[in-house]
């Protein structure tokens, strides 16, 4: 009987060498490939409006750049492609976005359960995730993390209200990031 290589445990670098089908997106979790969802619905329209939200307040900070499907290192062997992220580092060729400030996950069905969960968790392991938004794609909800002196704090934003990004430094608009949806 034949292995199948997604099978097979792998580090991270082992696993960036990996291939998969094409028009396919994976992740690697405790060693393990897991192929991802595709964004369905208003998933990629919430997406292009968080990063022109990042963009326009980050434009006179270089090298401070906002990245989609971006690669974070959890651990030697996990790695997650996340919606998008903000990072000040000036390292661009790698596929691993180097010292993540802020991460933005856009929940869809198939990804919410681990997105609030698991994901949520590493990436508040990271000691340079200071901020992590978890954006609803199915109804106008928000929910902000933000690191503390003490630990993690979140609340959660609806409808038309408004947050206060720290490291953005501005208040962000739910109406701004559900802009050209139905929600």
């Amino acid at each position: 009987m034949a292995t199948n290589l997604e099978d097979l445990p792998m580090t991270v670098p082992e696993f960036l060498r990996f291939e998969g089908e094409p028009d396919r997106r994976y992740e690697l979790v405790d060693g393990r490939i897991r192929m991802m969802a595709s964004p369905t619905g208003e998933h990629g329209t919430v997406t292009v409006n968080v990063v022109v939200e990042i963009d326009r307040r980050i434009e006179r900070r270089p090298p401070c750049r906002a990245q989609v499907e971006a690669g974070v290192q959890i651990s030697d062997d996990t790695f997650y492609v996340a919606d998008v992220v903000l990072t000040c580092n000036p390292e661009r060729r790698s596929p691993i976005t180097r010292d993540p400030l802020l991460i933005v996950e856009v929940l869809s069905p198939g990804t919410r359960a681990q997105d609030k969960g698991r994901k949520l968790d590493d990436y508040k392991s990271l000691s340079s995730v200071t901020e992590i938004w978890l954006v609803d794609s199915e109804r106008r909800t928000v929910q902000v993390w933000w690191r503390e002196a003490d630990g993690w704090s979140a609340r959660d934003f609806l409808g038309s209200a408004a947050f206060e990004s720290r490291v953005l430094e501005d208040r962000i608009a739910l109406d701004r990031l559900y802009r050209n949806t139905e929600l």
